[in-house]
């Protein structure tokens, strides 16, 4: 207590002693040294979701750290803004699940499995791959709510774990991994379109496509290319997996949606961004794309990190193919109705204020998925197959739900 005493009484004094040594006018000094928090705070009342909310700060806390500050502005409920120190802040490239141990042999340890990874970035350049176990980072392990290490962006030494069975006691049990050494964390985009394929299934062909979000210049021509791929292969079926795509653009998402819906349907609204008052501010509509695969069966697959414009693509789309119905497949999706925009400041970091939130055609406010068919891709822990393997747990059922129109006893 003495010590933040201390530290408020020397913030106060600065204060002063900025306005009133020598009688001058040193205001412009005082702007120098809070230019930082100045820049943060002009954007936010500017751009801010919720910025009739935000109080005037004191003289004093404008010589907070910035990303402090930053949290000084968010209206209590915000739960999306977020505060990007650009210096530090990177990626290893991957996507990871935090459990205790699946099965049971220790029940208070902690792994962190490996969901997607990047290529070329420094989770695959370490040797990580879907499917591994991480059970400590340079020797210090995690919790479930507590896993710092696993995102660091130091880089460091990553033990890993694998699950084995033993016939004879008809158990699973863990046998010690290699030791991977993951570099810093980079600046890394992940790519939106993580995987598109076509897989003949008894005469039948369906095509898959995987994304990791809405984002980019590139986005509309590399899903174009892969669903004009699947019309020249005569596909019949189209699976969408969003399972970790966690938002993006939604003209990009517009554009997508707009190749799986009947023509009759272009100029008509996909969805709009709508300010706190419900007050649109940009509404996208279905658009005329080079292909269309509306007269294909669409299954499309959720998890709890779909989020945002990956819901409102799915949602929108469901509710617009009337001739064909959207089948869903996975988990219960995220839930977020709010979409932020990075700002990229001058200082070296960036803000990512909420700015609108997201309806459907019709106005309603955007919610969660609920899938048709619950299914759980961590039901196999002892093997998680790549993404794209015809034995991955998701796609093997969706596989034989193509075909069977049922899916297999043991999913159900």
């Amino acid at each position: 207590t003495m010590k933040k005493a201390t530290y408020l009484s020397l913030v106060i004094a600065l204060v002063v002693a900025i306005f009133s040594s020598c009688g001058e006018d040193r205001t412009h000094e005082y702007y120098d040294l809070t230019a930082e928090n100045q820049w943060i705070y002009s954007q936010m009342q500017e751009v801010y979701l919720w910025r009739d909310a935000i109080k005037e700060p004191s003289r004093s806390t404008f010589f907070s750290a910035p990303s402090k500050f930053f949290s000084t502005l968010l209206y209590s409920g915000d739960k999306t803004s977020f505060f990007t120190d650009t210096v530090s802040a990177g990626s290893y490239g991957m996507t990871l699940a935090v459990m205790r141990d699946p099965i049971g042999e220790r029940p208070s340890k902690v792994y962190a499995l490996a969901l997607m990874v990047e290529p070329g970035s420094p989770a695959d350049v370490a040797g990580i791959e879907r499917g591994t176990w991480i059970s400590s980072v340079d020797g210090a392990t995690f919790t479930t709510t507590k896993y710092n290490v696993l995102q660091s962006g130091v880089g460091g030494d990553f033990a890993t774990e694998y699950i084995e069975y033993d016939d004879e006691e008809q158990k699973y049990y863990w046998v010690p991994g290699d030791t991977l050494h993951v570099g810093p964390s980079v600046d890394y985009a992940a790519r939106a379109v993580y995987l598109d394929t076509i897989y003949t299934v008894r005469s039948k062909n369906v095509g898959y496509l995987v994304l990791n979000n809405f984002s980019g210049e590139e986005f509309v021509q590399q899903t174009q290319d892969a669903l004009l791929r699947f019309v020249a292969n005569n596909v019949d079926d189209v699976i969408v997996d969003l399972r970790y795509c966690t938002g993006g653009s939604v003209a990009n998402a517009a554009s997508l949606a707009s190749m799986f819906v009947e023509p009759a349907l272009y100029g008509t609204p996909f969805g709009s961004l709508v300010d706190a008052d419900a007050v649109p501010d940009t509404t996208y509509c279905y658009t005329r794309q080079q292909t269309t695969v509306c007269d294909k069966k669409l299954y499309i697959v959720t998890g709890a990190r779909t989020a945002g414009v990956a819901e409102l693509f799915a949602t929108a789309v469901d509710k617009s193919r009337s001739m064909y119905d959207v089948i869903t497949f996975g988990a219960r999706s995220a839930g977020v109705n709010i979409v932020a925009e990075c700002f990229q400041s001058p200082f070296g970091f960036a803000i990512n204020p909420a700015m609108h939130y997201v309806t459907l055609a019709d106005g309603a406010l955007l919610a969660a998925v609920n899938p048709n068919f619950a299914l759980d891709e961590l039901q196999q822990v002892a093997r998680i197959y790549p993404l794209g393997s015809e034995q991955e747990y998701m796609l093997y059922n969706l596989l034989y739900y193509s075909i069977n129109t049922q899916l297999p006893d043991a999913a159900n």
